[in-house]
């Protein structure tokens, strides 16, 4: 329901009388059209309602002005206006879903005093190059959305210390993404921001646990604290050399695809990739030689997908993956310790097993690969020198001194 910006002035009488206090239906929405009803909204204390602001609402000086009011219980949204180019809540404390969108002359936005929201979404501010939240700044939101803006810096929101999702994309002048939260319980996706340089720098130095999280088209990732993914941990398209998460110990399920400058990847305590797919997927990844790094991964509940360019897959700890195997590369590979992984007695791999080297486009099991091993105890062509998977020392009833012997009896 919509109540016309007419009725506020006598609104904010009435309020005065009874401390400030501004309730029309805490389920109904207020449109603002002019500059009166704004002034009126900022004669209230608190606001117990939703308030929408329209083209109109901003004044000859083309400022929309609601200094005095502390608290909104409802929404505050602002949409598809071209004329305002300043927004003045500096005693505004907490809203409920708080969305501009929009607003493309948008320029200065005055906010020193916020510490909470709901939802939080700013999309389509061409013009707003930073935020100011005070210090310090935002601590307290649902979803955070900021997409298509021209903010160079995330300070006012990057020392909240609760937060369900994080979304951060095609900002193309935000070189960097810092976090001090340290649990998400929603996702995180955060891409295309930066376009001079590479792409962004994120870094979330406290985070520790997640739902999920996804990365694209950054310069570096610093996840030093995360120790729990419940979902996927996802790397797509991005610049870093290296990544590492030296505490991560379970996830749902861990991708790298289409990092081009990718050479290393270190999760020395990942036990567990046990999400409700589970896939453990790394793929082309072109500077990728050696898939290791993964010294404790025993159990992958999914699938496990490799594809690329390397030379050797090291998996010291692997016991069980509950779905398929599929490994390619474009360079020579031995593909016999991939396809013992289906042995019958102590078999490692309950799917399919698909390898092969020397493939000019290697990829998915779907890709039909020429030099292939398939089945659970298929038999594999070698494809030049050996790529070994450093399995625990007995697999399939298999121990070490049998392995040498099967190495002495090759030559």
């Amino acid at each position: 329901m919509a109540i016309n910006s007419y009725l506020l002035p006598a609104l904010a009488l009435v309020s005065v009388a009874a401390a400030a206090s501004c309730s029309i239906d805490s389920t109904s929405t207020t449109t603002i059209v002019n500059p009166a009803g704004a002034a009126a909204l900022a004669a209230c204390t608190t606001y117990s309602g939703n308030v929408a602001f329209q083209t109109g609402a901003a004044s000859n000086q083309a400022t929309v002005n609601i200094n005095g009011v502390t608290e909104i219980t409802g929404s505050l949204s602002y949409m598809d206006d071209s004329t305002v180019t300043t927004f003045d809540a500096g005693t505004l404390q907490s809203v409920g879903d708080f969305m501009l969108g929009n607003l493309t002359a948008l320029s200065a936005l005055s906010m020193g005093a916020l510490s909470s929201t709901g939802d939080f979404n700013f999309t389509g501010l061409g013009s707003l190059e930073s935020l100011n939240f005070g210090t310090p700044g935002l601590s307290k939101a649902n979803n955070v959305l900021i997409t298509n803006t021209n903010l160079n810096s995330l300070v006012g929101i990057n020392k909240l210390t609760q937060v369900a999702g994080f979304s951060i994309s095609n900002n193309q002048y935000l070189p960097t993404i810092e976090l001090d939260v340290t649990a998400i319980s929603g996702s995180v996706d955060i891409g295309a921001n930066d376009d001079s340089n590479g792409g962004q720098s994120i870094s979330f130095p406290n985070l520790q646990t997640a739902n999920e999280l996804t990365f694209r088209n950054s310069s570096s990732v610093m996840l030093p604290s995360l120790a729990n993914v419940t979902g996927n941990l996802g790397f797509y398209g991005n610049q870093f050399a290296s990544l590492a998460t030296p505490n991560l110990t379970f996830a749902g399920g861990i991708v790298f695809v289409d990092n081009t400058m990718l050479t290393k990847i270190s999760m020395p305590m990942l036990t567990t990739i046990n999400g409700t797919n589970g896939t453990y997927q790394i793929a082309n990844n072109t500077l990728l030689k050696s898939i290791d790094g993964f010294e404790k991964l025993s159990v992958v509940k999914g699938d496990l997908d490799f594809a690329g360019n390397f030379t050797s897959v090291v998996l010291p700890d692997l016991t069980n993956v509950g779905g398929a195997m599929n490994v390619q590369t474009s360079q020579q590979f031995d593909c016999s310790n991939i396809t013992s992984l289906g042995n019958t007695g102590n078999q490692v791999v309950k799917g399919l097993i698909t390898c092969a080297g020397s493939e000019s486009q290697p990829g998915n099991p779907s890709s039909a690969p020429s030099g292939t091993a398939t089945g659970s105890s298929a038999s594999s062509t070698s494809s030049g020198a050996a790529a070994p998977l450093n399995l625990p020392s007995a697999v399939g009833g298999v121990s070490i001194l049998a392995g040498l012997l099967q190495l002495l009896l090759s030559f």
